[in-house]
């Protein structure tokens, strides 16, 4: 179906039977002439084949004039979408035109508030100097305050602990003394005396609490060893730190002797080992383990050369990842001690370790820093 813009073709088919029955009467009559032909014959004949031909022409002539006027019409139709195409463009460039100069005003705007920072800063930073060096001298001197306060009060606790310690001393001197009395008279003697000689209990906010002689023997006491204690490295001293003043009865008890514990090997097999130095253990499936402790960031993996199943000192190994850093290696079938050293990405060794050996069919945890 033709558009509605479009002309409609002109059919050939009458004008060319036209063309063919005005050829056929110039024939009938030009066979039918007598010989030769008269001139109204001739004129005849002429106007049939004449008449035919432009008959026939018609069509074609119509034809080539459609699409002529069909050219002019697309040629129409471009120049409008062209026009409404520039019309656009123009209207986007003026949009893009204003959006410009609104930049470059706000980059003006933006320079001039940079221009101004830098002095805006100063004066911020000077500001907060100020906040600051007042804050600092404030909190000055409220710690010098309370470490004087502090100091004072340490002071007379420490005389009152000193008194109390004198007064304490003063009593197990006089503890002493009756022991040893009780020890070299005769035991009947002893016996005798016992209600007269038995110690006075001082007070327990005063001194330590003294027990009473055996009065069945003559012989003091057994002193009690004292449990060592695990040496602990030096510390920065504190204020907090200090040592406070014993104020109880229990806390003002004397350190007895510990000469008996020292000739005693079990009071002293409680010493902590080494924390430091692996400690192989017997894995539960026979395998020669490694457990690797290491953090080396995402990305990095930890390898393994040695002497072994499956080790050479020229490439590494890479270790199975376990979980954040930890790494696994294994071997089932090592039948001798496994030398081996730790590289990071095969690349960095692990010198804090060197080179080390795990027995066959043990596993041995190890932590690695590069």
């Amino acid at each position: 179906m033709p558009l509605p813009d479009q002309t409609p073709k002109l059919p050939k088919i009458p004008f060319l039977v036209g063309d063919a029955a005005l050829l056929a009467a110039a024939w009938f009559i030009g066979d039918g002439a007598s010989r030769p032909w008269q001139p109204e014959a001739m004129f005849a004949v002429a106007g049939c084949v004449l008449c035919g031909g432009l008959l026939g022409a018609i069509p074609f002539l119509t034809d080539y004039a459609r699409r002529q006027d069909e050219a002019l019409d697309d040629r129409q139709r471009g120049l409008e979408a062209l026009a409404r195409t520039v019309a656009a463009s123009a209207e986007q460039i003026s949009i893009a035109a204003q959006g410009l100069n609104e930049i470059a005003d706000l980059a003006q705007r933006n320079l001039r508030q940079a221009e101004q920072l830098p002095h805006k800063l100063q004066e911020k930073m000077a500001e907060f100097r100020g906040r600051a060096a007042g804050n600092r001298d404030e909190e000055i001197e409220e710690l010098e305050k309370e470490l004087a306060a502090l100091r004072a009060s340490e002071t007379d606790r420490i005389e009152s602990a000193v008194d109390k310690l004198s007064k304490a001393a003063a009593l197990l001197l006089k503890a002493e003394d009756a022991v040893a009395l009780r020890a070299a008279a005769p035991p009947a003697q002893v016996r005798a005396d016992a209600p007269e000689a038995a110690p006075v209990r001082p007070d327990a906010a005063v001194g330590p609490e003294i027990p009473p002689p055996d009065t069945g023997t003559a012989a003091s006491p057994a002193p009690v060893p004292r449990a060592p204690r695990k040496p602990r490295g030096p510390r920065k001293p504190k204020v907090e730190d200090a040592a406070p003043v014993p104020t109880e009865a229990s806390e003002l008890q004397p350190e007895l002797p510990v000469a008996a514990a020292a000739d005693s090997p079990s009071e002293f097999s409680q010493i902590a080992p080494d924390e430091e130095a692996p400690v192989p253990a017997v894995s539960s499936d026979g395998a020669t383990r490694l457990l690797v402790t290491a953090y080396i960031g995402i990305g990095n993996r930890i390898f393994i050369r040695g002497d072994g199943p499956g080790l050479s000192w020229e490439k590494g190994v890479p270790l199975q990842f376990v979980s954040i850093g930890k790494w696994r290696w294994e071997a089932p079938d090592a039948t001798a001690p496994v030398r081996f050293k730790l590289y990071k990405n095969d690349e960095v060794e692990c010198a804090a370790l060197g080179e080390r050996s795990v027995e066959a069919g043990s596993q041995q945890e190890l932590s690695a820093s590069f």
